[in-house]
């Protein structure tokens, strides 16, 4: 994760691990990334030896979502289910799916 986010430092002002607990085979991670335009991210990361399970919520300065990225079981119908990314009230396929993912998609919108 330390290589992720130095990649992305100049858009990330502060990473607060909340949870990080590593095993041979699993991991859990939660943690709170903070961006230059006062927009944070809520990273929700776990592998298990059944599957991974994450969430990726994007709040601007004042909380309100801007996108939510996760694979949780309920869209089935879209084409990249499990994976998938919530804006305002629409639900959408997604290609992002890791945290570098993301914060590549982060960046490239707060540098625009």
């Amino acid at each position: 994760m330390k290589e992720i986010i130095e990649k992305y430092k100049e858009i990330i002002t502060e990473n607060k691990i909340i949870v990080w607990e590593s095993e041979p085979t699993s991991y859990r991670l939660r943690s709170i990334i903070s961006f230059i335009d006062g927009s944070h991210l809520t990273v929700r990361d776990y592998l298990f030896q059944t599957g991974r399970k994450y969430s990726f919520h994007w709040q601007d300065k004042d909380d309100k979502l801007i996108i939510r990225w996760d694979n949780a079981l309920h869209w089935e119908k879209i084409d990249t289910f499990p994976h998938h990314k919530h804006e305002e009230d629409n639900v959408s396929s997604s290609k992002e799916v890791t945290l570098d993912d993301v914060l590549n998609h982060i960046y490239v919108g707060l540098k625009k």
